[in-house]
C-alpha cells in the first residue's frame, strides 16, 4: 500500500453523503516535510460558527489515513512547505463575495482549494500539467471510482491520475457493490450545515473526528 511522499502536496476528498445520485466531498490540501505521513492539513471549513461561514483553518496531522470518511489522497505537486501554503491561503478573500471566482454561486472548500492552487501557482511556487477545472473534474471521478476504499484512502503519489484517459465510470456499480457495510451516506463533515458545492447542496453534523488519540489532533 503506498505511503505519502516527503515534501509533497496533495488534495484529500472525504467523503459527506450522495445527493440526488451524486457523491459529495470535503476538499482540503495536505502537504507533508520530511517526516511522512505527518504534515498539514488546510482547508476551509465553518467548524464551530455558523453555516458557510467559512475561515481557513491550519492543523498538524499525524495520519490523515486514519480518517474513517477519506477516500483518495492526490498528489499535485511538490510541497513549496507550509509558510508558502499559508501565504497563498492568506491571499485568497474567502467569504467574499466580490472575489467569487466566474462561475460559482457561493464559496465552498472546493472552491477555496482550487483558488489557493491557483495563487500558488501564480506565484510560481507549483506548477501542474491541466487547468483547475480538469483538475477538479479528475479529483471527483478518482473519488467516485475509489469509494470503496473509504477509510482505508487509496494515496496516488504521481500525476498519472490527471492525464489518464479513463474517464469511464463504468465500474462504480461494481466499486459501490464492494462498499463495507456501515459505510453509506451517513457520514458527515463539520458540526453544522455548510453548503459543500456550488450546487448548494448542504450536509448537516457530526462531532470532528479525531484521528490521532494521543496529540488531540483532528481531520476534519
Amino acid at each position: 500500500m503506498p505511503t505519502p511522499q516527503e515534501n509533497t502536496l496533495y488534495i484529500t476528498l472525504q467523503y459527506l453523503r450522495t445527493v440526488q445520485g451524486v457523491r459529495k466531498y470535503h476538499w482540503a490540501l495536505y502537504c507533508t516535510g520530511s517526516t511522512p505521513p505527518a504534515g498539514y492539513l488546510v482547508h476551509a471549513t465553518d467548524t464551530n460558527r455558523a453555516p458557510l461561514d467559512l475561515y481557513k483553518d491550519v492543523r498538524r496531522v499525524s495520519d490523515p489515513r486514519r480518517s474513517g470518511s477519506l477516500v483518495v489522497v492526490l498528489k499535485i505537486s511538490h510541497s513549496p512547505g507550509i509558510d508558502a501554503i499559508e501565504f497563498c491561503a492568506d491571499a485568497v478573500r474567502l467569504m467574499d463575495r466580490r472575489h467569487l471566482p466566474s462561475g460559482e454561486s457561493q464559496w465552498t472548500c472546493r472552491v477555496w482549494v482550487k483558488e489557493v492552487l491557483a495563487t500558488l501557482r501564480r506565484k510560481g511556487y507549483i506548477r501542474f500539467p491541466a487547468d483547475l477545472d480538469t483538475i477538479e473534474e479528475r479529483c471527483q471521478d478518482m473519488a467516485d471510482r475509489n469509494i470503496a476504499f473509504m477509510g482505508n484512502a487509496r494515496i496516488f503519489n504521481d500525476l498519472s491520475w490527471i492525464d489518464s484517459d479513463d474517464h469511464s465510470r463504468d465500474s462504480l456499480m461494481e466499486i459501490d457493490a464492494l462498499q463495507p457495510a456501515g459505510r453509506g451516506s451517513t457520514r458527515h463533515y463539520g458540526p453544522s450545515p455548510m453548503v459543500i458545492d456550488s450546487t448548494g447542496s448542504r450536509y448537516y453534523s457530526s462531532k470532528p473526528m479525531i484521528i490521532d488519540s494521543s496529540s488531540g489532533c483532528y481531520y476534519g
